[in-house]
């Protein structure tokens, strides 16, 4: 049963990563030279991939089947991101679980302002998200992120979840960064 799963989950990720590969705004970020392709998760360790939630327990079919794809500016102050909201990440039936929504809006945030903070480490001091419409689930979505401010050891970050086509915006955040003045030792 377990190697059935894996093989489905395995199909479904391919799936996915052919299609967004193929959407109008992946390739339009990838074509502009003024734009730096990242990949999700790759300064992550392993351990820290494990204890993720996004990268482990919300990932597979009728999650978040693939990885989303970055895009940022060549200042790292500007996100584009993509990513496949699936249909077993709902609060209500067909709409995506607004906690769901306040999680990646926080990675998406953290993704500008941790490169702009001292030693590129910092924590969420403050998340504000503000709600607009339903994410209706089995969709991909756009994500903008932008640095707003940076003070010293503190970073003031927006962003948003958007239609693929940018017309719609479903939700938006304001965020605050600390630095602490120290790393923390692990």
């Amino acid at each position: 049963m377990v190697a059935a799963q894996q093989i489905e989950q395995q199909d479904a990720t391919k799936e996915a990563e052919i299609i967004r590969d193929n959407l109008d705004i992946v390739k339009q970020c990838r074509a502009d030279p003024n734009i730096v392709e990242y990949e999700a998760y790759s300064h992550s360790s392993k351990s820290e991939k494990e204890h993720s939630l996004t990268f482990s327990a919300l990932r597979g079919p009728g999650m978040i089947v693939v990885p989303p794809v970055l895009f940022y500016n060549k200042s790292y102050t500007e996100l584009t991101s993509v990513l496949h909201l699936g249909k077993n990440i709902c609060g209500h039936d067909g709409i995506i679980h607004g906690g769901l929504a306040a999680t990646i809006l926080d990675e998406a945030l953290a993704c500008v302002a941790i490169p702009a903070l001292p030693n590129k480490f910092g924590f969420t001091a403050n998340l504000n998200i503000n709600y607009k419409r339903p994410i209706m689930s089995d969709q991909w979505v756009l994500m903008k992120a932008k640095l707003d401010k940076l003070e010293d050891r503190k970073a003031f970050v927006s962003a948003s979840i958007q239609s693929l086509d940018g017309e719609t915006i479903f939700t938006e955040a304001t965020s605050l960064y600390i630095s602490p003045k120290a790393k923390p030792q692990q």
